[in-house]
């Protein structure tokens, strides 16, 4: 039978198919109908908005009306997907879930079973696509979670807040290539201050199937999830402390979070992995007495990770000079893939995996990122990464993660040129759309004005800044606001950087003459990297007046 749709409103009214008929699809929570049946047969007993599909009700029943057991939810919303790619939906459910994406079934689980993971990436375009997620529970405990990770973010999607509670909306988003953070009394970046301040990382990680143990070092409060099970509360302020906990996973992707924050003084944030079973995933690490790996090794012991800055001191006794060297070695389970090596390092280094030489980069250098990728074969493999320091600092870094090769990871400790700013006039800065006027109160004695749209159309107006940038590096982007222009309480900045993109929402009406931090971001300057706004706000149509002036990088 043909299905057809009508949209009016935000409501989808079904002439002829199965979606629930009459109920309003929103875009800002989760329409859920629950059933008092496991088939979703008939009309709900209960309709409700909730915000987010993370429910773990045990034994309980999830609303009044409904059973405990037997029962069956269908959840819809329009989500809006803000850049075109590869999105990965992630459910955690006992007993059966499955997902639509603009009613395209791309994720079946409709079984009962314990609770369990199952992930899927759905390639979409930049727009609002109906996300619709049925779940049932037959008996014993219920549980039902969906997460959708952003396709901007390929390693760990840091969300920064100005307080300690993870509140309101966050200053600046990020991808951070690792959780290995000694922030001391600097903060995070983003204009952020050093102390009462928290961050949210989320990702989606790949693991062999196996135990593992979890190792969370923090100053102050941290806690840890995987596939949305807590799994570490330290929700504390405290010295610097270290705390491991240890679970067993399904070969798979996986979902983690980690939540932080810093109440007073110095901020820590770590976390690592290694499997327990299969065989050890520690790295050996031998050190020596000098810089060519010759002769017994002065110490040797288990590291959990290769993340070291040792600055200008000893990796441990028995090395006093400063010149000394470490071999680290490990087997490594991993599923059958591509996997980037991603690595770090002052001075040299050199990465082979079952004997093939992948970075060899044997000379003194300042710290300088290093990237291979590898095929490997579902199994079991040997790994080997060797370190020399001659004087000065030693920093050595190296992370293996499944999938294609990461930006380039920023060198560390080497100064950058000053700041380079884009003001109205400069060529690097264009506009696109009718509609724009000018102000002349500006950075430099110009700005553009424009009012707002509901939402994105085809053919927006839209302004940008391409970023003109001696040399790759991280760099602190602000946007200069010009007083008594803008009135617009949602400007969606959007920051292209080293094949990445990053949103910040910025509230106009709260700044006059001056520099807004959009946060800080990896710049390959490639010369096609660029900061865009447009006039699509969604507030009300032509209610609030969105101002484009200057734009600044400043090298962090």
């Amino acid at each position: 039978m043909r299905k057809v749709l009508l949209l009016i409103g935000l409501t989808w009214i079904t002439l002829f198919g199965t979606p629930t008929p009459g109920i309003a699809q929103t875009i800002n929570a989760w329409t859920g109908a629950y059933f008092t049946n496991p088939d979703l047969q008939g009309n709900p007993a209960v309709t409700r908005q909730d915000p987010d599909i993370n429910f773990n009700w045990g034994s309980a029943s999830p609303a009044p009306g409904i059973p405990a057991e037997n029962f069956s939810v269908r959840w819809t919303r329009w989500v809006y997907f803000d850049t075109p790619g590869n999105w990965t939906f992630v459910t955690l459910t006992d007993d059966g879930a499955r997902v639509f994406v603009d009613d395209q079934l791309v994720l079946d689980a409709w079984s009962e079973q314990k609770p369990i993971a199952h992930t899927v990436a759905v390639n979409l375009t930049q727009a609002y696509h109906l996300v619709r997620m049925e779940y049932f529970e037959r008996a014993g405990t219920a549980q039902a979670q969906l997460q959708i990770f952003s396709a901007n973010f390929p390693d760990w999607r840091g969300e920064y807040y100005n307080n300690p509670t993870l509140s309101g909306t966050p200053i600046f988003l990020r991808n951070d290539f690792a959780i290995n953070f000694n922030f001391g009394a600097g903060g995070p970046g983003g204009n952020i201050p050093g102390t009462k301040f928290s961050a949210r990382w989320t990702r989606s990680a790949l693991f062999a199937a196996g135990k593992y143990r979890f190792t969370l070092t923090m100053d102050d409060g941290a806690r840890v999830w995987v596939d949305n099970q807590l799994l570490i509360d330290r929700w504390r302020d405290q010295r610097v402390t270290t705390v491991n906990a240890e679970t067993t996973l399904n070969e798979g992707a996986h979902f983690l979070k980690v939540e932080y924050y810093n109440g007073d003084g110095t901020g820590v944030a770590t976390l690592t992995w290694a499997a327990l079973s299969g065989g050890s995933e520690t790295w050996r690490g031998e050190y020596f007495d000098n810089a060519n790996l010759s002769g017994a090794a002065a110490f040797a012991r288990d590291d959990p990770a290769i993340s070291f800055n040792w600055g200008n001191a000893s990796p441990g006794n028995g090395v006093s000079g400063p010149n000394w060297a470490v071999r680290w070695t490990s087997k490594r389970t991993h599923a059958t893939g591509y996997y980037s090596v991603n690595a770090i390092a002052d001075d040299g280094m050199r990465v082979w995996v079952d004997n093939q030489l992948l970075i060899d980069e044997w000379h003194d250098q300042s710290p300088t990122p290093h990237n291979a990728m590898v095929y490997l074969a579902a199994g079991q493999h040997d790994w080997r990464v060797e370190f020399y320091n001659h004087g000065g600092i030693a920093l050595a870094q190296v992370q293996i993660t499944p999938g294609a090769t990461a930006p380039d990871l920023p060198p560390q400790g080497i100064p950058l040129a000053g700041d380079v700013a884009i003001d109205a006039k400069n060529p690097s800065f264009v506009k696109a759309g009718t509609a724009w006027q000018t102000a002349p109160n500006g950075y430099g004695g110009e700005a553009f004005l424009i009012k707002n749209q509901a939402f994105a159309r085809e053919q927006a107006s839209w302004a940008r800044w391409y970023a003109p940038l001696p040399r790759a590096g991280n760099y602190e982007v602000s946007a200069y606001i010009p007083a008594g222009i803008g009135t617009t309480r949602s400007a969606r900045y959007w920051i292209a950087h080293a094949g990445a993109f990053d949103f910040r929402k910025l509230n106009q009406m709260l700044y006059a003459n001056q520099w807004i931090s959009l946060g800080t971001y990896y710049f390959a300057a490639t010369g096609d990297e660029y900061v865009t706004v447009s006039d699509a706000t969604y507030e009300p149509l032509l209610s609030a007046t969105l101002v484009v002036d200057a734009l600044k990088f400043s090298p962090r």
